[in-house]
């Protein structure tokens, strides 16, 4: 986290290293074209049905929805809770709106 104090009476708190670093630690890597307008698609609210397959998966998930939630709370209050709320039991649509938030 950068706090900016540049412009007198003004605080600009900036996260950009630490996205960086969660783009860097998440295993599918994004080229510079990859853009998504908005995690939300049109099944946001849907609860999918398949489980992820294997441990490892379930925790990346877990791990990049608490390291997103972190910058929510400090910079995005728009992009997380939904995902928050499925971390115990992650399911694989689950698993393409974390990938979506990426």
């Amino acid at each position: 986290m950068t706090l900016d104090f540049s412009v007198k009476g003004k605080l600009k708190i900036r996260m950009d290293n630490y996205v960086k670093n969660m783009l860097e630690d998440f295993p599918i890597k994004f080229n510079k074209d990859s853009k998504q307008e908005t995690p939300a698609g049109n099944d946001l609210l849907k609860a999918g049905k398949r489980k992820l397959p294997n441990a490892e998966y379930r925790q990346i998930f877990h791990t990049t929805v608490a390291r997103g939630l972190y910058v929510s709370n400090r910079a995005r209050l728009d992009i997380h809770p939904i995902l928050a709320l499925r971390v115990r039991e992650p399911t694989e649509s689950d698993w393409k709106k974390c990938v979506c938030m990426m």
